[in-house]
């Protein structure tokens, strides 16, 4: 069996330094509430999965590479290990927000010490 990759739009990115970060939120209705016993009244409504990528030491050119894919809130195709299935697939994320220290600026040899963000699933699991 070959050795699956983190994939963005079907294109192999910078492996990220421990492998994704994964969590999961639910949405509830908004009649959603504690009564004064602290017994949840609830109806939710959908979960999406959130993965956070942390990346070191990457040439600029594929910080850039990454950036223009995640960049504008543009949903994008994720080939990630999800939990919840417990396979291997492809899914449609987007990313709100995302930080990165820049390290050395030399001329042709311009590198970020680290990429990160979040992924938010575009639809429910």
């Amino acid at each position: 069996m070959a050795q699956e990759y983190i994939k963005m739009n079907g294109e192999i990115i910078a492996q990220p330094d421990e492998g994704l970060g994964y969590d999961f939120e639910t949405t509830y209705t908004e009649d959603s509430t504690r009564v004064q016993s602290g017994k949840l009244h609830a109806s939710a409504m959908f979960t999406v999965e959130s993965l956070s990528y942390k990346a070191s030491w990457l040439s600029a050119a594929e910080a850039s590479r990454i950036l223009r894919i995640i960049d504008k809130g543009r949903p994008f195709t994720l080939h990630y290990f999800s939990l919840h299935y417990g396979a291997w697939r492809d899914g449609r994320f987007y990313v709100g927000k995302g930080s990165l220290v820049i390290g050395r600026l030399n001329e042709s040899a311009e590198t970020v010490d680290e990429l990160s963000f979040n992924m938010i699933g575009v639809n429910p699991i």
